[in-house]
């Protein structure tokens, strides 16, 4: 099921998208500023930036401050890049990444399992095995999500089905009044087995990226953990750095 919010950018993007394919807005030109989307659309500023982030993601558009948002490219491209710099941003990311799950299993944590996840050896938890898919590129595969919890928050399952595109993390924080206030995140190259590339339609044996998240709340409390591994052509992690100002 869809969230409001998701229908809203989704429909502002395809509509953007479907501008930019017949040449209302050419290549090389400038969109309107968000202000004028925001009027032309009757939506909010959050709305009209998580469009231009879809459309920047498939390489439509680029932003450049004082500048404006330039049309890039006539049709979407391959792959999804996304900027990420807080919660906000993993939220925004899970609207547009659908879960469709593939299966839910409980287990006990072995000690590799414990070294590589974080979690802890001997305790109980539950997986929950997706497949995430681009709602705004006609729900093509992008990626394997495993996302770990405690049995304890088993109840969230249900829920998880029901909001496909709501972190596992952030329904767990509702539930059990848990707010997520930190990620830690590892990155690094993988290479895909054969039945993980089937899954994705993608090549076996192909480089992808794994990317490994734990969720903690402000007491630094474990909330969940999720392993996601992308194919390398499907997902760009982009990030900035500020020097500190002493």
């Amino acid at each position: 099921m869809e969230s409001v919010s998701q229908r809203r950018y989704a429909a502002v993007a395809k509509d953007l998208i479907d501008q930019i394919g017949n040449g209302h807005y050419p290549v090389g030109s400038l969109l309107p500023t968000e202000f004028e989307l925001c009027s032309l659309y009757a939506v909010s500023r959050h709305t009209v930036r998580a469009a231009i982030d879809q459309l920047q993601g498939q390489g439509m558009v680029s932003r450049r401050k004082r500048v404006g948002t330039r049309v890039e490219a006539a049709s979407p491209q391959g792959g999804y890049s996304q900027a990420m710099a807080s919660v906000a941003d993993l939220v925004q990311v899970a609207e547009t990444h659908i879960r469709d799950i593939q299966g839910v299993r409980e287990f006990v944590v072995d000690i590799a399992q414990a070294r590589r996840l974080g979690l802890e050896p001997g305790g109980h938890y539950f997986c929950v095995s997706s497949i995430k898919v681009d709602a705004s590129a006609g729900n093509a595969p992008l990626c394997w999500t495993d996302v770990y919890a405690e049995q304890a928050f088993a109840e969230v399952i249900p829920e998880a089905r029901k909001h496909p595109d709501e972190l596992i993390a952030a329904l767990i924080g509702k539930a059990f009044s848990r707010s997520i206030d930190v990620v830690d995140q590892q990155v690094r190259p993988v290479q895909l087995s054969t039945e993980l590339a089937a899954s994705l339609k993608a090549q076996g044996g192909a480089l992808g990226l794994n990317i490994i998240r734990q969720y903690r709340d402000e007491n630094g409390g474990l909330i969940a953990v999720s392993e996601t591994v992308y194919p390398a052509d499907r997902f760009t992690l982009t990030m900035q750095m500020k020097r500190d100002k002493r």
